[in-house]
């Protein structure tokens, strides 16, 4: 298979392969069986049943999805095999000329036609449905070859020519993806996969950890946010918003655009005599899946011109961004004269809907459900501040008196309220007058700033196990994301560092914050907690990373105490650090 592959893609850059590589595990692990298979793949990428199931789950993954299937075979272009094809089980009988990938695009009946084309897409879906041997052969084993060298594997390819551009797919609505700036009347809006430079620097190849104990420092400056929480980190992708309006993924190794979207409105500025402390501007982009894509969403305020007897008043623009394809995936503006010009936010993306909080000029926030597919407002909630997406369900407080805090000292009562992420039905109410703001305990709890743990699917309080110390009470606590809650504790006798099952809410171990005997443990300062691992900083100052299910430590300099991670890097403060194992 190495050989037949190696005519397919010899003259390959080796950037392509790594995109396509990237597409493939990006669009694969948003579903259970592209997960089982990916994760099987990297257990053994040379194992052949690994390699026969990653296979099948991207025939059928393309069978099912056209754009994704056109948008992958633009990225990896094909030259004609040089070793002759072995044969395959008797098919249907072929066209005169079986279609394959060529450099030019999707070649049919020997003509290069153009890859965003759907309907040269169906042409190959039908051929792959229909089980065409040379149109399958050529996808399993380009396939097979480009998921090893995005996965790391063995390097068939080399950098012998530049890197073709990415092919272009039609966006679902109201986009305007314009491949020249120019053509667009000098419109820096348009929204572009940026062109490949002539000469490619190499990329560092990806470390992968599941979870990563040691990292080492990127060599890049990356991203200008006012911190790194304002910062999506996703696979290989930094998601942000730069300059206040253009919503972008670099990619986290060499701080390299991959994509770029900008506002079109006009966006707030600060009123005379307006309090300076009153916060203007954007919020925390969100990443999720729709459609088997891939997308980014941003909101940003925006001051809408009044027509004819209408005066100017503010809105929201909703910017949605393809991450597979780098594309303008949509625009929609929210415009019902009751939006105030305060930061709206983006409580996250579930079942194909961006869940969008948006303040109100008088009175409680309102919610919105855009479908990212059409682009329409599938519900709206009056007097519900979304915070957090769980399992299909909305999580986030309402007010009990109709009004809303104005300030950091105006408190006003609220409940804990969850809706449907689908149809915006109330799912339940809680803490009546008694509710703040809410945050992940487990995949099926969620925490109170008061310290009241509530059930996802019924709102019914949870009890917490004893806690050590005298009048202990839980300030904050870290989700590792799988089976592990960590918590940091204040009480009369210093405070205290705890394990919690997730599911049981038993306690696992504890260490004082304040313990002054000589050679006792000391709690660090947690920064973060991923995937087993607990992240901070002892009293030293020094970077450390515990287990989380033992609490005892696990590496002694890991280099870095980030507060957001993944298999590949970590952010600390406005700093990137790339995984070492």
């Amino acid at each position: 298979m190495t050989d037949v592959a190696s005519g397919i893609v010899g003259t390959t850059g080796r950037a392509v392969a790594e995109a396509a590589g990237e597409a493939v595990r990006r669009r694969l692990s948003s579903e259970p069986d592209g997960r089982a298979a990916v994760a099987a793949f990297d257990s053994g990428p040379q194992e052949p049943a690994a390699q026969a199931e990653l296979c099948r789950v991207l025939v059928q993954v393309m069978s099912t999805e056209p754009q994704f299937a056109v948008q992958l075979t633009a990225l990896v272009p094909v030259a004609a095999p040089t070793a002759p094809v072995p044969p395959l089980p008797p098919a249907p009988p072929p066209p005169a000329e079986p279609p394959r990938i060529g450099r030019d695009g999707i070649i049919i009946d020997g003509r290069s036609r153009n890859t965003g084309n759907l309907a040269l897409g169906d042409q190959l879906i039908q051929n792959i449905r229909r089980g065409d041997p040379r149109t399958v052969l050529f996808l399993i084993l380009a396939l097979a070859l480009v998921v090893a060298l995005g996965y790391g594997g063995t390097k068939i390819v080399t950098d012998d020519t530049p890197d073709p551009p990415s092919g272009s797919l039609s966006a679902p609505f109201g986009a305007s993806a314009q491949a020249d700036p120019e053509s667009s009347g000098g419109d820096q809006s348009a929204t572009t996969r940026p062109s490949p430079s002539p000469s490619v620097r190499t990329r560092p190849e990806p470390v992968r950890a599941d979870p990563p104990v040691r990292f080492t420092p990127a060599a890049h400056t990356l991203f200008r946010a006012d911190d790194d929480r304002q910062v999506v980190l996703d696979g290989l992708d930094l998601v942000l918003v730069e300059d206040g309006r253009a919503l972008v993924s670099r990619d986290v190794r060499d701080g390299r655009l991959l994509a770029q979207m900008t506002s079109t409105g006009v966006l707030r500025t600060r009123e005379p005599n307006e309090p300076s402390k009153k916060r203007l501007g954007y919020g925390r982009p969100a990443v999720g899946a729709a459609g088997g894509r891939r997308v980014a969403v941003a909101v940003f305020p925006l001051t809408i011109v009044g027509r004819g007897t209408v005066t100017d008043h503010y809105g929201v623009e909703v910017d949605i961004l393809d991450l597979d394809s780098g594309k303008e995936a949509g625009r929609v503006t929210i415009d019902d004269g009751t939006v105030a010009g305060d930061i709206a936010t983006v409580a996250g993306v579930a079942a194909g809907r961006a869940v969008v909080v948006v303040p109100s000029l008088s009175g409680p926030p309102t919610s919105y459900a855009i479908d990212l597919a059409t682009g329409a407002v599938t519900w709206k909630l009056a007097n519900f501040a979304a915070q957090l997406i769980q399992d299909g369900t909305v999580l986030g407080v309402s007010s009990t008196t109709g009004r809303w805090s104005t300030g950091p000292y105006d408190s006003v009562p609220l409940e804990a309220r969850a809706a449907s992420v689908t149809d915006g039905t109330v799912l339940w109410s809680a803490l009546n007058g008694e509710a703040s703001d809410l945050s992940m305990f487990a995949a099926d709890k969620i925490l109170t700033t008061t310290g009241k743990l509530l059930s996802t699917a019924t709102g019914t309080l949870v009890s917490l196990p004893a806690l050590p110390g005298k009048r202990t009470s839980i300030r904050n606590c870290w989700f590792d994301g799988r089976a592990t809650t960590v918590c940091r504790t204040t009480s009369e006798d210093g405070g205290w560092l705890i394990g919690i099952d997730a599911a049981t809410t038993a306690v696992l171990w504890q260490i004082n914050s304040s313990a002054t005997t000589p050679g006792v443990r000391l709690a660090p300062t947690v920064t973060g907690a991923w995937h087993g691992v607990v992240y901070g900083r002892t009293q030293k100052g020094e970077a450390v990373v515990l287990d989380a299910r033992t609490g005892q430590d696990r590496e002694l300099a890991p280099g870095a105490a980030p507060d957001q991670i993944n298999e590949y890097a970590a952010l600390v403060e406005n700093s990137v650090y790339l995984s070492a194992g």
